[in-house]
């Protein structure tokens, strides 16, 4: 995540699983990437990053990050 220290994101939108148990926010960098940010559902407290606040990335646009993160099995609450 070196390069993105010091870049600014915008917060495009965010996919919640069928279940809502799991949530994927789409960062969009001033470099002109796309991240997305991990999260599940803890039992009675709220969404927590699920990589130690590590994104998943880069995408050359949030459209591709969003049918990245649809088809994975985690997302799909298939796996972890």
């Amino acid at each position: 995540m070196g390069r993105l220290t010091g870049q600014e994101y915008r917060i495009a939108f965010i996919l919640y699983s069928r279940d809502g148990k799991r949530a994927a926010e789409m960062r969009e960098f001033t470099n002109g990437e796309t991240y997305i940010s991990e999260e599940e559902w803890v039992e009675g407290t709220t969404f927590e990053n699920r990589h130690a606040g590590r994104m998943v990335g880069p995408f050359a646009f949030s459209a591709d990050a969003e049918t990245f993160i649809a088809a994975t099995e985690w997302f799909c609450g298939h796996g972890k």
